[in-house]
């Protein structure tokens, strides 16, 4: 006896691998939405600090870094210069104010830099030794955890008495941009120094983005040459009428709450998208339509009378084969 077909037929079936679709979770990962494009442009920073000073509630060192955060928003920083008076100093500590001395571990505020460098020593500094210890006393697998994990207040740490440490002894100008990474150079006329300064970075042509730091109006031709050349202008602290040449400008208020950091990468994008438009859009051109067509008269020997007709007066247009064939 043979087995039924159906029973064949369900062995087939099940002895037949079944092809799935992929799950869709797979799918997915294939359409993830594009990386946001980060601005490549160089950036040159130049800034005045006798024409355009920073708000006095704030350190140098913070201003300074602000300013660098919002000119990374704009591209590449490539050049940062400040230019200063040899006789500029730090305006000195509001009492009133307790944004003065900020810890830059907890984050607490003091009002004198005596009670700031106090509370570092008490409390910071025995919470590191400590830390130490912990790593120092312990072994294999445990010490490589624990160290880990403890690898960002460390460094938290370093950083914080590293600043401490540079501040404690100058209250130059000099020393609190050196800090930010900002150029410094010393003149009697920073506004003149500082526009020499800008002159030869347009005529390089190494910065596609400038971004000035001032308020003088003095520096308008600036600006104009920069739009000629194709750079973009940004001002900042130009609550005069210096803004108004620029392609954007920003106060100190909206650097430092980051507004201008914020409405950067939308900038760039515009000016990217205007400048595509300009290379496509285009132009009329007046010469070729002023050029008049000359015809040239003198009959030498060109076709003109073979075209006009043969010496029996025969039309141009009619061939020989045409009067043969009339004949006949």
């Amino acid at each position: 006896m043979f087995p039924p077909l159906c029973n064949l037929r369900r062995h087939l079936l099940a002895s037949t691998p079944i092809l799935l679709p992929p799950p869709l979770h797979r799918l997915s990962t294939t359409t993830s939405t594009p990386a946001t494009r980060v601005p490549n442009t160089p950036v040159a920073v130049l800034w005045d600090l006798a024409a355009s000073r920073p708000p006095s509630k704030l350190p140098l060192y913070d201003s300074a870094v602000h300013l660098h955060l919002a000119a990374s928003s704009f591209g590449r920083l490539r050049l940062s210069v400040a230019f200063l008076h040899p006789c500029h100093r730090l305006p000195d500590p509001d009492p009133s104010t307790e944004a003065t001395n900020l810890c830059r571990v907890c984050g607490r505020r003091f009002r004198a830099r005596d009670a700031l460098l106090r509370h570092f020593e008490t409390i910071h500094t025995r919470e590191h030794a400590k830390r130490l210890e912990r790593i120092e006393s312990s072994r294999g697998d445990r010490r490589v955890r624990l160290a880990a994990s403890l690898s960002l207040k460390l460094s938290k740490y370093a950083k914080a008495a590293r600043e401490l440490t540079a501040g404690m002894d100058s209250r130059s100008p000099a020393d609190e941009l050196r800090r930010a990474g900002v150029h410094s150079e010393l003149s009697r006329y920073p506004s003149a120094s500082l526009q020499e300064r800008a002159q030869e970075v347009l005529n390089e042509g190494s910065v596609r983005c400038l971004m000035l730091v001032s308020g003088k109006e003095e520096l308008s031709p600036l600006l104009r040459l920069a739009k000629e050349k194709g750079v973009r202008s940004v001002v900042v602290g130009g609550e005069s009428g210096l803004a108004r040449w620029a392609d954007v400008g920003f106060t100190w208020a909206e650097v430092i709450a980051g507004k201008a950091r914020t409405a950067a990468p939308s900038m760039s994008g515009e000016w990217r998208d205007r400048d595509v438009l300009k290379r496509l859009e285009w132009r009329y051109e007046e010469d070729d339509e002023e050029e008049d067509v000359v015809f040239e008269e003198d009959g030498d020997g060109d076709g003109s009378e073979e075209l006009a007709g043969s010496a029996n007066g025969k039309p141009w247009w009619k061939l020989e084969s045409d009067s043969e064939d009339s004949v006949r």
